[in-house]
């Protein structure tokens, strides 16, 4: 398994299978490639690592030593800062604090009224049309508009957030730029806000621009930062899953018809194709201090890579892995979502929208027909397990929003988006 690289188009292409044989063979594998690395493949050891955060680091620039290890939470490591995902406890925990209540299950509940006006804006940009590509009319605008308006950014932007952040996730050539160029955007954007935000903050950005840490504010950058982290964690995960779950679906036409007909359903759905398709396919982690982890002797500087991917498929932990079963006992918890103190802050948001979707587009484009052969993934997934595009066709039908200024904070006038 020396070879091994989450990054080659054949591991897009076969992620599966070599996951399997990995569990089997060497759930504890070294890998040569990015500088070298451990690939940890079972559950019970992703959980472990993900749990033990004094021994598996998150934080970047690290001296163990003589020697400074990069680190951060990807193989190799991103050129650009992750925010409080790549920082440890107690700096990570002081932000967790500020962005939880912003991001509780009760915070979301409260939220929801917006997220159905958005997804009802989505569809009806294309419900007259009659086709559709769930990547770029569906799954991108999405978790772009709910988590700009969520945060209290700007909307107007959304096109170009959803678009830079998706290519980047893939690698685009010219997507590095694209980046930094929203990233330059976002640090003017949130310089702009530091004169007017609201005491008490009304929206997460503001919240970060109030708070202190060890009584002293948090500094412009570093809010940038944070912002950047919500978004980049959020937006093409989402996107992902959103797309994998309508080809399920399209796939399975029974399953389908159950959510249809028990909408109840669709939240154990939705947990359960997280599990499956596990959008973030892994994260990364460097060792601080002597461990030895399933037989495997580690030093500190030592880099880990969790294969979430393939903890979620363990047939130790999950009974037949490689079926979707809406019914299944969620006695074991998957970890799409991560574990212990850095576990993902959107895990109620981004259930709970693609929720309000799908219920949505099964109730109003009921007989949508994905074309299968035209459907593009991306080619290589070491950060996001995602689609480029997946056209589809479906019975065009009437809008339902009528106020649109009223129904965005923006005017977007729904034009009708078709592929022709």
């Amino acid at each position: 398994m020396t070879q091994f690289d989450h990054h080659s188009e054949d591991f897009a292409q076969n992620w599966r299978e070599i996951y399997a044989s990995m569990r089997n063979e060497c759930p504890v594998a070294h890998s040569d490639q990015h500088g070298g690395f451990y690939v940890l493949t079972r559950y019970d050891d992703a959980k472990r690592v993900l749990r033990e955060s004094d021994t598996f680091v998150c934080g970047r620039d690290l001296t163990f030593g003589d020697t400074v290890v990069k680190g951060g939470v990807t193989v190799p490591t991103n050129p650009v800062r992750m925010g409080m995902m790549e920082m440890d406890p107690p700096q990570s925990q002081t932000y967790r604090q500020v962005l939880a209540p912003w991001l509780s299950r009760k915070a979301v509940e409260k939220y929801r009224p917006r997220m159905q006006e958005i997804v009802s804006w989505i569809v009806d940009r294309v419900i007259e049309a009659g086709e559709l590509d769930f990547v770029d009319d569906i799954a991108n605008p999405l978790p772009a508009m709910v988590s700009l308006d969520y945060f209290g950014l700007s909307l107007e932007k959304w096109s170009d957030y959803a678009t830079i952040l998706h290519k980047a996730v893939y690698r685009e050539p010219g997507s590095a730029r694209d980046l930094a160029g929203l990233l330059d955007d976002l640090r003017a954007t949130v310089k702009a806000r530091r004169a007017t935000a609201h005491t008490p903050a009304t929206n997460l950005t503001e919240a970060l621009l109030n708070a202190e840490v060890e009584g002293v504010p948090i500094d412009d950058e570093t809010v940038t930062e944070m912002v950047f982290m919500l978004l980049n964690g959020g937006v093409d995960t989402s996107t992902a899953l959103i797309a994998s779950m309508f080809l399920y679906l399209d796939e399975h036409p029974d399953e389908r018809a159950r959510l249809q007909a028990d909408p109840g359903l669709i939240p154990a759905a939705i947990d359960e194709m997280l599990r499956y398709f596990t959008p973030g396919p892994g994260v990364a982690r460097t060792v601080a201090r002597p461990v030895d982890i399933n037989g495997q002797h580690l030093e500190p500087g030592d880099r880990v890579w969790l294969a979430l991917g393939s903890a979620n498929a363990d047939p130790a932990t999950f009974t037949d892995p490689e079926r979707i079963n809406f019914d299944r006992d969620r006695g074991s918890t998957h970890l799409a979502f991560g574990f212990g103190m850095h576990r993902c802050l959107g895990a109620f948001l981004a259930p709970v929208e693609i929720a309000i979707l799908l219920e949505e587009v099964l109730r109003r484009l009921p007989d949508y027909r994905i074309d299968r052969e035209r459907v593009r993934h991306y080619p290589t997934i070491p950060l996001v397990n995602g689609y480029l595009a997946m056209p589809a066709t479906f019975t065009p039908g009437p809008r339902v929003l009528s106020g649109y200024a009223e129904a965005l904070p923006i005017r977007l006038e729904p034009e009708v988006v078709g592929r022709g």
